[in-house]
């Protein structure tokens, strides 16, 4: 019976050993499959991690994805069988074992933690000879690509929390003697991991750039954690879990434009013209050093719309206009 050490313990020895019993296997055909060993379940997490936001706030495997198509194969099950053990880590399917939720619990809530086993994973794969055509880095962690999405998520977890707190009163009603601190945590770990798929699908929509200076470390071959914040054009606190999730409620930002856009010091029309507060423009007019960071030789007039697949929606971008309007004519009499 496995428990939550041989997950979160996994050494490079287990998993070098746990590549070559997969590699092993034949083609069950129409018998009963073999039990997922922890190697296998780890990578059905990060399948979780690349699948879209669902509106519903469930993470889910996308069986039609390239790369859940390879894992199948290379683990020899059916693509459907991947989806079910990350329904089962979340708690969703009800015959799914206790250490399977409190290592969804766990990872979710300590993705740090999780790109260290998915890392081991990887290199312990290409130690048996599997290459990306077979085993496909697909979060990123030889390009330092899975850090760079972990590091754009803003969202505190004190945020989170109170985001559950509807949730989790739910349960605790109908579940009066089970465990509402380990349930917390699921509904954490969920809305963590939805928050981590919500910055991927948001600096994948953005080009790795910033849309206001379109400075991009990724472009130049440069590691690009820290250097990208995928931002909410509504804010978090005043969006429903559908908007947060949403591609079109996003954009990338460096640091330093990140803060004035969340601050309403800068913002964009809905034909993506960027504008500046009068504060702001006013402060560009005195001070050098804000000149050289927002400045017209600094950002684009307009938001870099080519690097957009889909464009921010219009009822987002209404929304910070009108917060944006609200504090410069308050700070107008400043000017």
């Amino acid at each position: 019976m496995l428990e939550l050490k041989d997950y979160i313990g996994l050494t490079e020895a287990d998993a070098r050993s746990q590549w070559l019993s997969i590699l092993q296997r034949v083609d069950p055909g129409g018998r009963r499959q073999v039990d997922f060993i922890p190697l296998e379940t780890l990578l059905c997490f990060g399948l979780g991690l690349i699948a879209e936001p669902s509106s519903s706030g469930t993470i889910n495997i996308r069986e039609s994805s390239r790369e859940a198509q390879l894992l199948a194969a290379l683990f020899k099950r059916p693509t459907k069988s991947l989806a079910a053990k990350l329904a089962n880590l979340d708690g969703r399917r009800p015959n799914g074992a206790k250490h399977e939720r409190q290592l969804w619990a766990m990872l979710s809530n300590d993705l740090v933690l999780f790109e260290y086993l998915y890392e081991l994973a990887i290199t312990a794969g290409r130690s048996v000879g599997l290459d990306d055509a077979r085993l496909p880095d697909f979060l990123g962690i030889e390009t330092s690509t899975l850090r760079a999405f972990i590091e754009a998520d803003q969202i505190t977890n004190d945020a989170l929390r109170e985001s559950v707190e509807s949730d989790l009163r739910d349960w605790v009603d109908g579940n009066p003697s089970g465990d509402a601190t380990e349930t917390e945590k699921v509904l954490l770990g969920t809305a963590r991991v939805g928050q981590q798929q919500f910055a991927r699908s948001v600096l994948n929509n953005c080009g790795f750039a910033c849309v206001f200076c379109g400075m991009s470390f990724r472009a130049n071959g440069l590691p690009s954690s820290r250097m990208l914040v995928a931002s909410h054009i509504k804010s978090w606190k005043a969006s429903t879990n559908k908007e947060r999730l949403s591609v079109g409620n996003g954009v990338a930002a460096c640091p330093t434009h990140d803060a004035a856009f969340d601050g309403f010091l800068l913002t964009f029309s809905t034909d993506l013209r960027v504008i500046r507060s009068p504060l702001l423009e006013n402060a560009i007019a005195h001070d050098d050093a804000v000149a050289r960071q927002f400045g017209p030789n600094v950002l684009n007039s307009t938001v870099v719309a080519g690097r957009f697949r889909k464009s921010p929606s219009h009822e987002f971008i209404a929304w910070h206009n009108h917060r944006f309007s609200l504090l410069a004519q308050e700070n107008i009499s400043l000017v």
